[in-house]
């Protein structure tokens, strides 16, 4: 889809370790925006945008490497991150970023568990509510893979610390994100008392 002849497409990443219940409704959630999506994934997801496979074990590195192939894939202008364990509100996408030199995050995020159905609202930048232009995006993840960075103490969120040299905003959509945890995400110390 087009904002005032500005393209948006969806970067898809997962390590296939979520519950199917809940990827497939993040998956069938994120084909009904009618945006173009680049899925990249450790197993094949017929059928679910431009699938492209990679033969990587999970973890930080893998995510920052999928997240770059997507990246490069995309011929959109301007990508938001999305993840198997998220559930998208139709206003997320509706945030155009005003400026192609800003790392861009949607604040707007309940968090729930899976299990207990606890939740809590989480109003801090996380990558799943990143959108940016592609160019910044792609310069960011091909600099943090070939400086090999401690991942842990770079953190995971473009421009928020000190060391980038982009500027960092946040904006809130109409409705929130739904942010599922479910025991094998990636990100899990802040969220335990979810349990």
């Amino acid at each position: 889809m087009a904002t005032m002849g500005i393209t948006k497409g969806l970067c898809y990443y997962t390590d296939n370790r979520c519950q199917e219940k809940i990827v497939s409704a993040v998956r069938t959630n994120l084909s009904e925006m009618g945006y173009p999506i680049v899925s990249v994934s450790l197993k094949p997801l017929p059928g679910f945008g431009k699938n492209i496979v990679v033969d990587m074990e999970p973890g930080i590195e893998t995510m920052f490497k999928q997240i770059l192939i997507g990246l490069e894939a995309s011929e959109s202008d301007v990508i938001f991150l999305t993840e198997h364990d998220v559930l998208y509100d139709p206003s997320h996408f509706e945030f155009t970023p005003p400026k192609e030199d800003v790392f861009y995050y949607n604040v707007n995020t309940w968090v729930v568990n899976a299990e207990t159905k606890k939740g809590m609202v989480y109003n801090e930048k996380q990558v799943s509510g990143l959108c940016a232009y592609r160019e910044l995006l792609i310069r960011h993840y091909r600099k943090r893979i070939q400086r090999k960075y401690s991942w842990r103490q770079m953190g995971y969120e473009p421009g928020v610390l000190r060391r980038s040299s982009h500027m960092v905003e946040s904006w809130k959509s109409e409705n929130p994100n739904i942010d599922i945890r479910h025991g094998n995400n990636l990100t899990t110390g802040r969220f335990a008392n979810l349990r």
